[in-house]
């Protein structure tokens, strides 16, 4: 595909008319969006680096994203609900001069040192864009994921990358002018750069779940008739608790993609069953990827599923302009180990180059550890633990969620699986609490089931030392901010 940012422009030279974002109950054309991110790109002149983007749901939080791309610089998006410690963090971590506000007051104690501009003052004035497209090697944005050392670690994706992953899934999922892809992620969330840029560089519609309209997924999914969906599985979970995930309830649907947790074939039949005319993929991959990087389309007909063995949906194969290994614990090409990928979508290193410390391994083919930055042609660590079966690849959750007992190992996915295999369990996590194993879950039923049940069930599956000793009931697993379950929070109740 071409430079973003040209991708886009063309789509509004194109279709100025076309309706390029819904949001908050209002429509903008292409040509609107186009000229409000031309003023902002003006104020923040040529290649202003990273840029931060303090966001809200509307008009000049989109403008200023695009704004920022069309000025060469990175768009460096920072949650509104942050404590000001994890702003401090990402700001001295990242160093933008420049941070964007939509709406909002931040503290100027907390943004100091940086030149700090309201988006809404800018969508408007003079001032011709700086023009010309990105160099592969520029970042065009970065993100921050939680990292291991308890400070959060910050992933610059370039446009080498970023037209890699684009110019697939564009063409895959058979976007452009009429669709109306849903935008529910929140912009510190991968899933963001796919809902935006995918749609706006194939003439699509962004439709934002602005305000609280996210909390009923269903119902804004069909009230705007959206056509494309990427979000994670436990959306499925929301809409079944809710009770509104009804046969034939998303009639609009035409491609649903799950992806950043486990995809339960449970789960995936109930969708289907609301969206009938919907593909259903199963994506993965990490933010270093720039998204996703494996998938796996669901087949038509149930009795083709694959089994296996601890009930979720495959993740598939590998893009085909990429390539992946499986590594087993002996560092040599195994079924079931560590996977790691290579190719254009993969980042350079993080913004710390400390970071990259163990997460790369030196190619053409595996044989140790990368000193320094890596080179384009190694191959980079996910942490993820893949089988592999019938060629297809089954996640079986992270390789650091392998937990030692009493000198056993335990996976805890393993355990996981075990537990929602009981009749009655809807969703399950397991945690290490004061080391013991705690088990807490949801429950179809109107009586629950309890904790002895649950017990001897797992206790015929699995050796004792994998049986949970806590047992807790909830009415819902807690999720963060980007739809994920809060492990963290469990392992703190």
């Amino acid at each position: 595909m071409h430079d973003v940012v040209s991708a886009i422009e063309e789509q509004a030279g194109r279709g100025p008319d076309r309706i390029a974002l819904r949001v908050a109950e209002r429509e903008h054309t292409y040509a609107e969006l186009w000229r409000a991110a031309g003023a902002i790109a003006a104020r923040l002149g040529p290649r202003p680096g990273r840029v931060g983007l303090l966001f809200r749901r509307d008009l000049p939080t989109y403008a200023a994203y695009l704004g920022i791309l069309r000025a060469g610089g990175a768009v460096l998006p920072i949650g509104p609900r942050w404590p000001r410690q994890r702003v401090r963090d990402v700001l001295a971590h990242a160093a933008p001069a420049t941070v964007l506000a939509d709406g909002g007051d931040p503290d100027p104690e907390t943004y100091a040192g940086t030149r700090l501009l309201s988006a809404a003052d800018h969508l408007e004035g003079g001032g011709r864009p700086p023009a010309g497209e990105a160099e592969p090697g520029q970042e065009a944005y970065v993100l921050h994921t939680s990292g291991s050392t308890g400070r959060p670690k910050g992933v610059p994706v370039d446009h080498r990358a970023l037209r890699a992953y684009l110019g697939h899934v564009v063409e895959r999922y058979e976007l452009g002018p009429g669709c109306r892809m849903a935008q529910a992620a929140d912009l510190t969330f991968d899933a963001s750069v796919f809902e935006i840029l995918a749609a706006w560089t194939s003439g699509a519609t962004l439709v934002a779940a602005a305000g609280h309209s996210w909390r009923s997924p269903v119902r804004f999914l069909a009230e705007n008739a959206v056509t494309h969906l990427d979000t994670v599985p436990s959306v499925i979970a929301i809409a079944r608790r809710m009770r509104t995930l009804a046969p034939g309830s998303l009639p609009d649907l035409r491609w649903s993609m799950f992806g950043g947790e486990q995809l339960t074939y449970e789960a995936a039949a109930a969708w289907r069953a609301a969206a009938p005319g919907s593909v259903v993929e199963n994506n993965y991959g990490p933010t270093e990827l720039a998204g996703v990087c494996v998938n796996y389309r669901l087949p038509d007909d149930p009795a083709l599923w694959p089994d296996t063995g601890n009930g979720t949906v495959p993740i598939g194969t590998v893009y085909p302009h990429l390539e992946e290994i499986v590594l087993g614990p002996d560092g040599l090409p195994a079924d079931d180990g560590e996977l790691c990928v290579r190719g254009p979508q993969r980042f350079a290193g993080y913004v710390d180059p400390a970071d990259d410390a163990g997460r790369f391994l030196s190619g053409p083919a595996p044989h140790g550890p990368v000193g320094g930055r890596p080179a384009p042609g190694d191959w980079y660590r996910t942490g993820d633990r893949v089988r592999r079966q019938d060629g297809l690849l089954v996640h079986w959750g992270r390789i650091d969620r392998q937990v030692k007992l009493r000198g056993h190992r335990v996976e805890l996915d393993e355990v996981e699986a075990a537990v929602r295999g009981r009749a009655g369990v809807r969703e399950a996590a397991v945690v290490v609490v004061d080391s013991q194993l705690v088990a807490t879950y949801t429950t179809d039923t109107t009586d629950g089931v309890s904790g002895n049940d649950l017990r001897a069930h797992v206790a015929a599956l699995l050796p004792d030392y994998m049986v949970p000793v806590v047992w807790r009931q909830v009415d819902d697993l807690p999720l963060t901010q980007n739809g994920k379950l809060d492990r963290a929070l469990l392992e703190r109740a």
